[in-house]
């Protein structure tokens, strides 16, 4: 996992943004406890729930959230089939025409 990728994200979308740290937890309605893990890097079991409410915060996508966290974009990983790991599946399942995301979200 790329827990500082995410980190080093997080704190990029949270100026780009214009908002305090805590107003993010707020609005993701997560603990400043575990806001301040993803930020330090320091969180390596984060919820589906816990990224797909804070992309939602952030006013990104929780694809790109888990990309980042997971550090497996489909760019790097074998699409042969043939790998059984949890984020060789995630990028097969995204790779799929009818789940693919633009980079922009749209």
């Amino acid at each position: 996992m790329s827990g500082k990728d995410l980190a080093n994200y997080l704190e990029q979308r949270v100026a780009m943004l214009g908002i305090s740290r805590s107003e993010v937890a707020r609005r993701a309605d997560i603990s400043r406890q575990t806001w301040y893990r993803l930020l330090s890097a320091d969180l390596t079991d984060a919820k589906l729930s816990t990224i797909t409410r804070l992309a939602e915060a952030l006013e990104t996508t929780p694809l790109h959230l888990l990309r980042l966290y997971l550090d497996e974009g489909v760019d790097r990983v074998h699409l042969n089939g043939a790998s059984n790991d949890a984020g060789g599946f995630l990028a097969r399942t995204l790779e799929t025409p009818a789940n693919r995301v633009s980079p922009s979200g749209n």
